[in-house]
């Protein structure tokens, strides 16, 4: 047991019994490099950026943050991203209550940022608690979807123009999975 003085924190660990709420292990994946690709209209494209956890138990909860950074090749585009798990060796799938609710022909993304630029560098930001609900080793990821009607490339990492100047900036792109005790 640790006890921190003056503060109100308390981690009680013994063995595998954690105190609901505690935080057991955190994992992150990412990059700082740049990539592209070119996506066809109204396709998914995987960003790369993905985490990997495998919980102690599968009642208790994961924590997903992320942070995607990117731009499109056309300054008037969504940049949008729906947050997708992988359960062992199953396929990934989009999280049906992480992401927006599905309405026409709307796409049900996680976040996204309209962009209305080719010169900069757009941040997706969100956050979702997960049920683990397995203690197979779970995978997420982010995937762009170009909602365009015309083919465009997707950049991570990077504006689409990327001059060689301080005008431009590069990104990086993050993910972290923290497992929580239920």
């Amino acid at each position: 047991m640790i006890t921190i003085d003056g503060g109100a924190g308390t981690i009680l660990h013994n063995g595998t019994d954690y105190k609901s709420g505690s935080v057991i292990q955190v994992q992150q994946g990412g990059s700082n490099t740049d990539s592209s690709s070119s996506v066809a209209s109204q396709a998914t494209y995987d960003t790369g950026i993905q985490v990997s956890i495998t919980p102690s138990s599968a009642s208790n909860k994961i924590l997903i943050i992320a942070t995607i950074s990117g731009n499109t090749s056309a300054g008037i585009n969504n940049f949008g991203m729906a947050l997708q798990k992988k359960t062992g060796s199953g396929s990934f799938a989009n999280i049906t209550e992480a992401n927006g609710e599905v309405e026409g022909s709307r796409y049900a993304s996680m976040s996204g940022t309209y962009g209305n630029s080719i010169y900069t560098n757009y941040g997706v930001h969100f956050n979702y608690m997960d049920t683990a609900g397995s203690t197979d080793t779970l995978i997420y990821r982010g995937v762009y979807f170009n909602s365009s009607s015309s083919t465009r490339t997707v950049y991570i990492n990077r504006s689409h123009t990327d001059s060689d100047s301080y005008a431009y900036t590069r990104g990086s792109s993050w993910i972290q999975a923290l497992e929580v005790a239920a």
